[in-house]
């Protein structure tokens, strides 16, 4: 892990609590604390139902937590209006999910350009080609999503989130849906985003997965049940099992 000069955490959650409406007796978040580094790939991991991915879209501006703070580089995010909170995710954050998302009638360049275009800023040829290289796609540029694999498919999702180089990049189970060789590209593509400015939070069943990040948080009932810095997977394995014993 590659640390930027400025030591200011990238991702700052404070006390998080959410629960969706309909089950306001049981929350999905309780008062989650916890600071995402710059350069670093934090892993986040836990039994199902444990609040995952709402964690994920309470940091990332998806959803606005009922109570609490997330800052992102320094801006509180929950103050600011649906129409500036999608503006500063554009400006700032990336997305990387288990569906890829890509648009059939556009071609790999195209879809990978495509949200430039939505935020009216050029889309350079260069910049796009570059990124679809750095995902080993270039020469795959003019086809189509449906004549691709999921790993491919999943690589171009990818350059589209790379393209415009994001500060932090959200992944919600990216290799969920994936083989085994596709899911170690997009591993190797995901270690490699989290340095310098940039960090990777990502959320993941695959204990394999979670061993490549610099550290990584295990959930319970909406609560951080354990941290594990440089985890390997017999350690994610077996507080992943103390978690799911209800106290």
């Amino acid at each position: 892990m590659q640390r930027d000069p400025d030591d200011r955490p990238i991702v700052r959650a404070r006390d998080v609590e959410h629960a969706y409406p309909g089950r306001a007796a049981e929350p999905v978040l309780r008062g989650v604390s916890l600071d995402v580094q710059r350069g670093e790939m934090l892993a986040v991991v836990g039994p199902s139902g444990s609040g995952k991915s709402t964690l994920l879209a309470c940091l990332s501006g998806l959803e606005r937590p009922l109570r609490g703070t997330v800052e992102i580089d320094g801006t509180d995010i929950g103050p600011l209006s649906r129409q500036r909170s999608a503006r500063f995710r554009r400006g700032r954050v990336g997305f990387v999910f288990q569906s890829y998302n890509l648009l059939p009638a556009l071609t790999a360049r195209e879809n990978v350009a495509l949200p430039a275009r939505l935020a009216k800023r050029p889309a350079d040829r260069r910049t796009v080609d570059a990124a679809l290289d750095a995902v080993g796609m270039l020469d795959s540029a003019h086809r189509y999503p449906d004549s691709m694999s999921g790993g491919q498919q999943q690589r171009v999702a990818i350059a589209r989130t790379l393209v415009a180089r994001p500060q932090v990049v959200f992944a919600d189970e990216p290799t969920g849906a994936l083989d085994t060789v596709a899911g170690g590209a997009v591993l190797d593509l995901l270690r490699h985003t989290a340095s310098g400015q940039r960090s990777v939070v990502m959320v993941t069943h695959d204990l394999a997965a979670a061993a490549r990040a610099d550290r990584a948080i295990v959930l319970r009932d909406g609560i951080v049940h354990a941290e594990l810095v440089a985890p390997d997977v017999d350690a994610l394995f077996d507080s992943i099992e103390r978690a799911s014993v209800r106290a």
